[in-house]
């Protein structure tokens, strides 16, 4: 087991959250486009490589590599449909570099690729006491899947379910999540590649500090099922824990920005991910 220090935060978990979590923002109904605009620095520091939007998630590629390196930027557009219903778009694209050994020494492969779309809603159910519950679910209208020398662009293969359990107890907003993504195998080149679904829970808390700063806290823990190709398993199932710390700052009512990390807590877990995200409302 990996042992880290590093300033990290909880970033992918509040993507899938209508608005920063606030005190202000916790039970008050919102209304009309919200954006969050992220950027993330992933580091591997093993042979895997990673999807980080929406869920964090190791990918067969079919490859071995020493190590790999991303930035990825990534667009979340949310519209208040009603009351209790937002509906939700996600966009990204990144930059790979994936490094290996060859007879003439280390080499990298680079890659640019716009390599999702997600589309779905979150429902926020009614406030029971000091308990604020949502239910959250995404459907890929695209991914981009490498698989040694191929790739290929697939629709509507993947789906992310979430429910999340909210609670304000001065001065810690709190927030457990648990969920599940469930990914269909895909035909690229002359295989069958499959990732392997995976289950995930996690404990953030924010701490409000003053009414413009809080310190957030994450803890994560996701579980992958083995990765296959043409129906034989090429990877064990895989623990993926992470710890989290950072921090947001409000800078006017309607815009407020985060500055995160994340560590991870096993080898199958990336070395770290720093993310910048700015959080605007239209």
């Amino acid at each position: 087991m990996k042992k880290h220090f590093l300033v990290s935060a909880v970033l992918c978990a509040y993507a899938l959250a209508s608005d920063p979590v606030t005190i202000d923002s916790l039970f008050k109904t919102q209304n009309g486009v919200r954006g969050i605009t992220t950027v993330s620095f992933v580091s591997s520091g093993s042979q895997n490589t990673y999807a980080i939007y929406p869920e964090l998630m190791s990918e067969n590629d079919g490859r071995v590599w020493n190590d790999t390196k991303s930035v990825s930027l990534s667009q979340t557009i949310l519209y208040g449909v009603s009351k209790n219903l937002d509906a939700m778009m996600t966009a990204s694209g990144s930059y790979k570099r994936k490094e290996y050994m060859d007879f003439g020494g280390y080499k990298n492969d680079n890659s640019s690729d716009f390599d999702s779309l997600w589309l779905g809603g979150i429902y926020s159910f009614g406030a029971i006491g000091d308990f604020k519950p949502q239910f959250s679910a995404q459907v890929s209208g695209y991914q981009k899947k490498r698989y040694r020398e191929e790739s290929k662009g697939v629709t509507a293969n993947s789906a992310i379910l979430k429910a999340s359990l909210k609670n304000y107890s001065d001065p810690v907003v709190s927030t457990f999540s648990l969920g599940t993504t469930i990914n269909g195998s895909n035909t690229i080149g002359s295989h069958k590649v499959e990732d392997g679904n995976q289950i995930f829970f996690g404990l953030d808390m924010s701490i409000i500090l003053s009414p413009k700063v809080s310190l957030d806290i994450g803890l994560d823990q996701r579980y992958q099922m083995e990765a296959k190709t043409d129906g034989a398993k090429v990877s064990n199932s895989k623990s993926i824990p992470t710890m989290a710390l950072g921090a947001t700052y409000v800078l006017t009512p309607k815009a407020s920005v985060s500055i995160s990390g994340s560590a991870g807590g096993s080898s199958d877990a990336p070395d770290s991910i720093f993310s910048v995200s700015l959080w605007q409302k239209f």
